[in-house]
């Protein structure tokens, strides 16, 4: 029997000064690492991650979501090739792709002799749970002292991706994580000024947005320029990303693979 939520409280908590404890100072440290040491992650050490990510919130409890574990060499050399030749795919200790699951739910719903009624909320559902669990997951592994990197990178050849996979419909694979032994230490990206993302009661004018916008441009361009890219800053980069439309394909991926995105 598991313990009461005080018990658990009362003996998990942790020195709070300024606000701050050691769960917030473990957000804070995140970064992407995408160079690992050659050391191996044990079974034990990514079924406990797992376990703990599993208790992210999940609406209703439905649970949709699942993720799997590339360990096949080839496979993982050809995924590498698939998200943008990004070789951490290939060299990473660990590799995972987090997946939306509607299957378990529709298979359920053929057991019980009833209709499965996949729309757009559904499909958001799934993202999101994903997404709750995928970001416990690398909160799990980096209390351990490992390092994460999100490949979004996946989405470039879905298609592809599905095959190298077979992947089953109602699975809708979103991006992967490699984890391992971090074999660098790079500087820590500056985030948005606090005001550019806390609002009371309503959003901001557009004004004062840019205002904060121009703020963290100069906090950005110096980050970039340790790093040598001088000239560069957030709006910069972010204008230029949003240019024109990416992965067109998407649409017609998922709701090939069963998402209904009406």
């Amino acid at each position: 029997m598991q313990p009461p939520l005080a018990a658990i409280d009362a003996t998990h908590q942790s020195p709070v000064e300024n606000g701050m404890n050691a769960t917030h100072a473990l957000l804070r440290q995140h970064r992407t690492i995408r160079k690992f040491t050659d050391q191996a992650l044990e079974d034990e050490c990514i079924e406990a991650a797992v376990q703990s990510a599993q208790h992210a919130a999940s609406s209703s409890n439905v649970q949709a979501y699942c993720c799997l574990r590339i360990r096949d060499s080839r496979r993982r050399a050809k995924l590498a090739e698939l998200c943008g030749e990004q070789t951490q795919v290939e060299r990473a200790p660990a590799f995972f792709i987090i997946c939306g699951d509607q299957r378990r739910h529709r298979l359920i719903a053929e057991q019980c002799g009833r209709n499965y009624a996949a729309n757009l909320e559904t499909f958001l559902v799934s993202s999101v749970d994903a997404s709750l669990f995928a970001q416990n997951l690398v909160l799990a592994l980096e209390s351990l002292g490992l390092g994460t990197c999100y490949i979004g990178g996946l989405r470039n050849r879905l298609p592809e991706v599905d095959t190298l996979l077979d992947l089953p419909t109602d699975v809708f694979p979103f991006y992967g994580l490699c984890a391992g032994h971090p074999a660098e230490q790079p500087s820590q990206r500056p985030r948005l000024p606090l005001p550019a993302v806390l609002f009371d009661d309503c959003y901001p004018s557009d004004e004062d947005m840019l205002k904060q916008i121009a703020a963290y441009d100069q906090i950005s361009a110096e980050y970039y320029k340790e790093r040598g890219q001088p000239g560069f800053n957030w709006s910069g980069g972010t204008s230029a990303k949003f240019r024109k439309p990416t992965r067109v394909h998407l649409a017609e991926y998922y709701q090939h693979k069963g998402a209904n995105l009406l």
